[in-house]
């Protein structure tokens, strides 16, 4: 028997090989056009072997796999929490500290020690706005920064 590879969710295609290919375009695609532009590539793949993939509902089905797509995984571990990170730059040095958006920061032991310490200043309800509003963009992350690094 030969196996079909991963085992990705059902979006619809016929077989399961169509769902790891389409399974494989939603991780890959950076926006919803450049996305609905592969799976018009793919429906004419293999003298079309993936014709479905245009069907409404499966572009329907892969546009919303696009859309809760994300760093579960790696948003699930603790460290990625942005005060967790600062701590250990403040014990190590200087390191990088990792977004929800995948975007990294530099930064040295002085600048966390200075913005952790103004963190915990603030009221825990205060704290946790700003810190779910600098985990998730670099921009958020920045204005932030630039507030509590005085």
């Amino acid at each position: 028997m030969i196996s079909e590879g991963r085992r990705a969710p059902d979006l619809g295609m016929p077989t399961q090989a169509g769902n790891n290919i389409l399974w494989g375009l939603t991780r890959k695609a950076k926006n919803k056009r450049e996305l609905l532009s592969m799976i018009d590539k793919l429906a004419l793949k293999m003298g079309g072997k993936y014709k479905d993939a245009k069907d409404e509902l499966i572009t329907r089905a892969a546009l919303d796999a696009f859309d809760h797509r994300g760093n579960v995984g790696h948003l699930a571990n603790p460290d990625r929490n942005v005060m967790q990170q600062m701590k250990s730059i403040v014990d190590l040095g200087h390191g990088e500290i990792i977004l929800h958006d995948k975007k990294k920061v530099k930064m040295d032991r002085r600048t966390a020690a200075k913005v952790l310490k103004n963190l915990l200043n603030l009221k825990p309800q205060e704290r946790g706005h700003v810190l779910i509003a600098m985990q998730k963009t670099k921009s958020g992350f920045d204005k932030f920064l630039k507030i509590l690094n005085r």
